[in-house]
């Protein structure tokens, strides 16, 4: 089933493509008037936007009301109406697109995969309690890029509307090219950047990447204490004492046995 947002996308993409106006021009004696009329898909945009009036009745109720009222005096003046509902759609996509912003971005190498998943799991997740639809992880499947997207776009839009930025330094990452055009992003960004360090690299080896004072190791259990003290504060969340415990050892345990 398509989500509001999706709804939205669908009426923005048939008036940009399949919806047209027309000025026209109408001497009356000596007075030159201006008349607009609508050409295109008519019925299928009113369609869509029936659509979306009813995913819209709970979570914005006031919309879906001036959608309907726009639709229903669709006919008298086309232009309009079909002005006003598409600014109230632009409206519904700006809305929409700040509700879903990632809280999360994790700029990490692919080849860091797995401690990502973990790290994910263990930490943000079952630990803190941040959902996947709040963290923007692209080697990750259901947290990063679906398919017919623009990459660069899209990681930009997400490093721009995080809370909060992590930068995985691993010997993978200070390889990357990617990596490295992604952290010039979160440092323009500066959306509260945290830098933590893999299991493979310690505070000699990051060199000019960042500042050394800043960074810490992601297998500390104080480090990891300080970042769940950090998140549950910042977003209201409870803290779950002993969960937390058992979620951030189970991922210092991982770490520690992991194969470099």
């Amino acid at each position: 089933m398509k989500n509001i947002y999706q709804l939205a996308l669908g009426c923005k993409k048939i008036s940009d493509e399949r919806i047209g106006t027309d000025r026209n021009l109408i001497r009356y004696q000596n007075i030159l008037f201006t008349d607009y009329t609508v050409k295109g898909n008519v019925d299928e945009y009113l369609a869509a936007i029936d659509d979306l009036r009813f995913a819209l009745v709970d979570k914005y109720p006031n919309v879906a009301y001036e959608l309907r009222l726009h639709k229903e005096k669709f006919g008298d003046e086309k232009i309009i109406h079909f002005t006003a509902l598409s600014t109230i759609v632009d409206c519904v996509l700006a809305l929409e697109e700040k509700s879903n912003a990632k809280k999360i971005f994790i700029s990490h190498s692919s080849k860091d995969k797995t401690i990502m998943e973990k790290f994910s799991d263990y930490i943000l997740q079952l630990g803190i309690g941040l959902s996947n639809e709040d963290i923007f992880c692209t080697s990750i499947e259901e947290m990063g890029i679906r398919n017919g997207e623009d990459i660069r776009r899209h990681i930009k839009e997400n490093v721009r509307r995080a809370d909060f930025s992590f930068l995985m330094i691993s010997k993978n990452y200070k390889d990357s090219e990617i990596c490295l055009n992604e952290m010039g992003a979160v440092w323009a960004a500066d959306n509260r950047v945290r830098y933590y360090l893999l299991p493979d690299v310690d505070f000699k080896e990051i060199g000019w990447l960042c500042n050394t004072n800043k960074a810490d190791k992601l297998g500390s259990p104080v480090v990891l204490d300080a970042l769940e003290e950090e998140l549950t504060g910042f977003y209201g969340l409870p803290h779950k004492g002993g969960i937390w415990s058992r979620q951030r050892q189970n991922f210092v345990d991982y770490l520690a046995s992991y194969k470099l």
